[in-house]
């Protein structure tokens, strides 16, 4: 198949959760189609094509299409693709190119901001959260998961000189978090339970390792020196994609301690997205622990696959991180169901593999449609 995947805000090759999600899908797309990416301008790669800029404030967005339209019509006239692929922050200009060429449209919906006329025009609507999509459309929709790439993401990562490179003991037991610094991750309550360790210890020696970047950052970082944590805090800052699979290496637990009150429209709606870091640090055999909500047991088992805990609750996390840091058995088979479920269940490939039997689902109806 010839596939266009229109996702004209986001940077190819970028270090965020939507570049990071483009990538994969086209990695995986791939392996059996040609696939044309229409991306932020500036992006790079084979089958990347930079067509758009940074999102609009507010409704404004609704109106991007038209700004890109001319360039994007240009590359998708020639490509002439089997099948459009839109994703959400695209606010329909793969909808409309699909319009414009015949071509059959299936578009990812995955918050409330998707335009009216991806709802109305798309084909079929991918989301990991059906309950988003309005009750009139929910027809079209079909239930996805995203997940990790299982073959750099694996246990078999040594970060060894990723701890030499920052100081990190060999026995030193090393907490780790992977991702953005915004207000709805739970830094502030990370911080709020490495006090609690701090006085009281399970263990001789162990730090906190904080890679990414964000609006948080800052504020985290004084509020660790506030609480006199300096010591127990270790912030690399922001590290490319596939420098990632090394520091989870370095690290002995990872956490994601997401807590969605903080974000309008998860305390709305619910906590509906399925974090890309639990699924590479489960990929990556470490023992997890991430918010108890009910799309991450839908996902996974707890005391199985994750630890799973109260958002917002520094004391319950504190437990979890002891718990860990004491039970070394514990840590192996959390480390080894969570890469068993990666592997069988949560990879770009089996969610690539998903979305070409939707593509062809499209393409068969079609035909058959024309034959009569």
């Amino acid at each position: 198949m010839r596939i266009l995947f229109v996702a004209p805000n986001i940077p190819i090759p970028g270090t965020h959760g939507g570049s990071t999600h483009v990538t994969e899908v086209v990695r995986a797309l791939c392996r059996e189609n040609e696939v044309l990416l229409l991306a932020r301008r500036g992006s790079t790669g084979e089958g990347v094509a930079g067509v758009g800029g940074r999102l609009l404030p507010g409704p404004l967005r609704f109106l991007l299409p038209l700004v890109h339209f001319p360039v994007a019509w240009k590359y998708a006239r020639a490509f002439q693709p089997d099948v459009i692929y839109e994703r959400f922050s695209a606010f329909g200009l793969g909808t409309i190119l699909g319009k414009k060429l015949g071509a059959p449209v299936v578009a990812m919906v995955l918050d409330k901001s998707a335009a009216p006329v991806t709802y109305r025009w798309a084909d079929r609507l991918i989301t990991t959260a059906p309950h988003l999509v309005p009750e009139k459309y929910r027809d079209k929709v079909e239930k996805v998961c995203w997940g990790a790439n299982t073959e750099i993401f694996h246990p078999g990562n040594n970060g060894s000189h990723v701890r030499e490179r920052h100081g990190i003991g060999r026995k030193e037991f090393l907490i780790g978090y992977m991702g953005a610094f915004y207000p709805w991750h739970g830094l502030e309550t990370l911080v709020e339970a490495a006090v609690l360790l701090d006085r009281n210890p399970p263990v001789d020696n162990f730090r906190f390792l904080l890679v990414g970047d964000g609006q948080m950052r800052a504020p985290i970082e004084k509020l660790v020196m506030e609480k006199s944590l300096g010591h127990r805090f270790l912030f690399p800052g922001r590290v490319a994609y596939d420098s990632v699979p090394d520091y989870l290496g370095a690290v002995d637990t990872c956490v994601a301690p997401y807590n969605p009150v903080k974000h309008k429209e998860l305390r709305r709606h619910g906590m509906f997205f399925d974090p890309l870091k639990v699924f590479e640090s489960l990929a990556a055999g470490k023992p997890t622990i991430t918010l108890d909500s009910e799309n991450m047991r839908h996902l996974f088992e707890d005391g199985k696959h994750v630890l799973l805990v109260k958002p917002g609750d520094a004391t319950v996390l504190a437990e979890a991180v002891s718990r860990l840091a004491v039970d070394r058995d514990l840590r192996v088979r959390l480390g080894r169901e969570g890469r068993r479920i990666t592997e069988t269940t949560y990879s770009w490939q089996a969610h690539g593999d998903q979305l070409c039997r939707i593509f062809r689902q499209l393409l068969e109806s079609e035909k058959a449609g024309e034959s009569r």
